[in-house]
């Protein structure tokens, strides 16, 4: 799943991406436990829209990092938020021309910032 993911995504179709995103879930539902998303899954879809060019990409990267904080939360998802989520969040809103760009680059700035200062902790001891 993740191989056609990441080819719709060079594409540049975001709708394609979802698309396998949905299936996956569809798939691991009816009982298939190797096609269950993962936070790959999640990162190359919001990475896909971050490189979309749309409009709506920053809102639909924020829907998709909900997703993922909520599935985490639940437990549907084992992995939460990485680096690789926040820094493609990031990109997503550089490239917009939301009047909320500004403050909401501040908020993932610090978000990332506190993350990588986890990680450093973790590799420390």
């Amino acid at each position: 799943y993740s191989s056609v993911m990441v080819a719709y995504a060079k594409q540049g179709d975001v709708v394609g991406a979802g698309k396998v995103l949905d299936m996956m879930q569809a798939d691991y539902d009816a009982g298939n436990k190797a096609a269950k998303p993962n936070i790959r899954s999640y990162n190359i879809l919001i990475d896909c829209w971050s490189n979309s060019g749309r409009r709506d990409a920053p809102q639909e990267a924020e829907f998709l990092l909900r997703t993922i904080l909520e599935k985490h939360s639940a437990g549907e998802l084992e992995e939460g938020p990485d680096i690789v989520t926040y820094t493609s969040l990031i990109q997503t809103w550089m490239q917009s021309c939301s009047a909320d760009a500004p403050r909401r680059l501040h908020e993932l700035e610090d978000i990332l910032a506190s993350l990588a200062s986890m990680k450093n902790t973790s590799t420390r001891t």
